[in-house]
Order: structure tokens, then C-alpha cells, then sequence
């Protein structure tokens, strides 16, 4: 048997394919595995017309491949971070340790300190290759011709017309963040803590006494409120 292909458009290169064939074939379905044929060797596998008989088996392409549609939403591809896990979100912070010196953030008179703590994020995220599945469809028929002295004939029954090739690929969609639930930890993080309130803030300017704040003792306050000196201009912004 010969198998010759005549295509509607520019010849395409089928690659990954799931064949389904949507309309019932004239000489019946083949009982053959089809899985990753292309549509020239689903013609020439189902119709199998009676050698030596000197049929032509053709492949003719109704419809053109046409775009890819995406399936499904992109995913990450967790076998390859692109990234390490890091926090996300607002943290909460525990364990405060004082390590610096103290100053004043602007114009306040309460009194900072450089500090390390334990900050717990709500949420991990991490950075990923994200992919993305892809099908697209072609729709074909597979016709069966034996040229005889009278003429071109076409044989009832090796007829095949309206059978589906889906072609399938993933590609590469670009990296981003996936996202948990997870909460994530950072052990000793750098952060400006609020150590005094002045008696001012308290007392709305009447004598009053130092509140200490994050575990430092409010007894030490007016001796960390002269060592902070002056003011000094915002750009030091506490965290806490």
C-alpha cells in the first residue's frame, strides 16, 4: 500500500499526539493502539486496504492546527526552586534582644534601640519555573483510491472522514512566587525597637515616669534617654 499526504496548508510537525477518532470510520474502528500516531500513520494503519490491490492512501487535512490553548492554569514546577523559601506578609516578632545603642527617631523624645528577634511570617512563599500545559486539534480525513483503467475509484467502506489528532506540549511560562499557608520563621532578624515612652508622652506634658517597653526596665530609661543624646532625623524608622 502507498500513503501519500495532501495537505490543506503548510506541512506541520506533529510531535506528542492523542489520537481520538470522533467520527466512525466507514471500515469500522481499528482495534489497534493508536496512542502517538500521526495522522498520515492513522491513515495507513486503520484503513489497511488488501495488498496486492495497488490502493493510494491519502491524508487529506480539513482543518489547520491553529492556535494552542492553554489547559488548566500554570503550575510550578516543584522538582527545581528557582529560589529559597522566605517569608510573606506582615510578621509577628518574639525573643527581643537589645543590641546597639539607643537614639531617638525624629523629633520624638521616646527612645529606640537596635535589636535582633524571632520573626514569624503568616505565610511562605518561595520562586519557581512556572509551566503551562497546551493542546491544540487537527481534524483529517483518511481517503482510499485505486486507479483502474476506467477511472479513479474510491471503495465504500475504506472510507475514514472527521478523525481528531490532539497535540499536547508544556511550555515554559516564566518564574514566579507559589504561595502557602505555611508559617515561616527568622531566627535573629535585625529590627529598631521601642524601649522608653517619656514621661511627656504619658502625662501630656505634667512630670510623670518612663514606661519601658519590649522587656526593657523602665528604671534604666532616663539613662538611655541621655546616652540617645539629641534628636535625630527620621530615616531610621523603628520596626517595633
Amino acid at each position: 500500500m502507498k500513503t501519500r499526504a495532501i495537505l490543506a496548508a503548510t506541512a506541520i510537525a506533529f510531535s506528542s499526539f492523542v489520537p481520538v477518532l470522533n467520527a466512525p470510520a466507514m471500515a469500522g474502528q481499528p482495534t489497534y493502539d493508536i496512542t502517538g500516531l500521526t495522522p498520515d500513520q492513522i491513515c495507513e494503519d486503520q484503513l489497511k486496504p488488501a495488498d496486492p490491490a495497488e490502493f493510494d492512501s491519502y491524508l487529506v487535512q480539513i482543518t489547520d492546527p491553529g492556535i494552542w490553548t492553554d489547559v488548566g492554569e500554570p503550575y510550578a514546577d516543584e522538582t527545581s526552586p528557582a529560589g529559597e523559601p522566605e517569608g510573606y506578609g506582615t510578621p509577628t516578632y518574639s525573643n527581643i534582644f537589645l543590641t546597639t545603642g539607643f537614639f531617638r527617631n525624629g523629633g520624638s523624645p521616646n527612645v529606640w534601640g537596635g535589636a535582633t528577634a524571632t520573626a514569624t511570617y503568616p505565610q511562605t512563599r518561595q520562586l519557581f519555573d512556572f509551566k503551562q500545559d497546551q493542546t491544540r486539534t487537527v481534524t483529517f480525513d483518511c481517503v482510499v483510491a485505486k486507479v483502474t483503467p476506467a477511472g479513479t475509484h474510491f471503495p465504500p467502506g475504506l472510507q475514514s472522514i472527521g478523525n481528531t489528532t490532539v497535540e499536547e506540549q508544556t511550555i515554559d511560562v516564566g518564574e514566579d512566587y507559589l504561595i502557602t499557608d505555611e508559617p515561616f520563621v527568622e531566627e535573629g532578624e535585625t529590627v529598631y525597637a521601642l524601649i522608653c515612652i517619656s514621661p511627656n508622652n504619658v502625662t501630656k506634658g505634667k512630670p510623670g515616669t518612663w514606661t519601658g517597653k519590649h522587656g526593657f526596665n523602665a528604671a534604666n530609661c532616663p539613662a538611655a534617654s541621655a546616652a540617645a543624646g539629641g534628636t535625630i532625623p527620621s530615616g531610621n524608622a523603628p520596626v517595633l
